[in-house]
């Protein structure tokens, strides 16, 4: 696990990918894949967008994969969005 975060980073946990879609129609293993979606599990000393445990939508492209198969490293600009 990481330490210590460099400037404007964001490590977020990524939620499970989706099996079926709003239909219940199940999907494919080769179609499935994780969603934008995740929980803040650590934030750099100068990110003010978000907090450890804030759910966020990410730009899906901009993170970075880690070790960890569930674990994306964000710049805070990529982070679009806080919910709920």
């Amino acid at each position: 696990m990481l330490s210590k975060l460099n400037s404007k980073l964001v490590l977020v946990r990524v939620d499970q990918p989706i099996d079926k879609d709003e239909d219940g129609i199940y999907r494919q293993e080769e179609w499935q894949t994780r969603p934008p979606t995740g929980v803040v599990e650590a934030v750099a000393d100068d990110v003010t967008f978000c907090k450890v445990g804030d759910r966020v939508f990410f730009e899906r492209y901009t993170a970075i994969p880690t070790t960890e198969e569930d674990l994306r490293i964000c710049r805070e600009h990529a982070i679009l969005g806080t919910y709920a």
